[in-house]
């Protein structure tokens, strides 16, 4: 039986702990997550509760520990979402870390633009620890974003012969997630409920055993 303390720090942190991967998974949404997170800590509450009450053993604090425990559970889950929906779809999910590897990589490599026979529309795949892309959609996802999201990237990715100044790393991580968005433009357009991540449920897991373990 979770309690009371227990149940608030749950909520708490696996509010915060769903933010942060809806960040990471652009195709999944933070209550689903943090629902999905949460249901799974109830089902598991006893291996929960004796690492929280070990915390202070190793020098950290229950939130500390709660966060570890649900950030695992967490990437399983959006890992997993992730990997059925493309499946599913045919359609590739790109997370902002990905965008960020294939920019700094390959985008800016003129060997990555080296393309076969007559192609003058640069339209190769690369490929970056198992993400394809094409730089293609990369370049048309650029040229939709502001002038200042693209002045961003290129100084932080671009040649270094240009001597452009570097940019400070929030300006840099706010115009990369603005091209992860535009490649994702496609996510927009799933709109039947249960269609991939980010469907709605009619009432959570996590609310359905909160209230049975409390009825219990």
């Amino acid at each position: 039986m979770i309690s009371s303390e227990h149940t608030d720090l749950l909520l708490r942190v696996a509010t915060n702990v769903g933010r942060k991967f809806a960040q990471r998974y652009p195709a999944m949404e933070a209550e689903d997550v943090s629902s999905e997170i949460t249901a799974r800590a109830l089902e598991e509450w006893k291996t929960f509760e004796n690492k929280l009450n070990r915390a202070s053993e190793h020098g950290r604090t229950e939130y500390e520990v709660l966060h570890l425990l649900l950030s695992q559970r967490a990437s399983k889950y959006c890992g997993e979402q992730s990997y059925a929906y493309q499946m599913n779809s045919a359609q590739a999910i790109y997370t902002p870390m990905e965008v960020r590897a294939l920019l700094r990589e390959h985008y800016y490599n003129p060997d990555s633009w080296v393309t076969p026979g007559k192609d003058t529309e640069h339209g190769t795949a690369v490929h970056h620890k198992g993400l394809w892309a094409n730089l293609a959609d990369i370049r048309e996802a650029l040229n939709r974003v502001s002038d200042k999201a693209h002045d961003h990237i290129l100084a932080a990715y671009g040649p270094e012969d240009l001597g452009l100044p570097e940019p400070d790393r929030w300006s840099v991580d706010r115009a990369v997630a603005a091209v992860t968005r535009e490649l994702n433009r496609h996510l927009n357009k799933v709109n039947t409920p249960h269609e991939g991540p980010g469907g709605r449920r009619t009432i959570s897991n996590a609310d359905s055993n909160y209230t049975t373990r409390k009825q219990g």
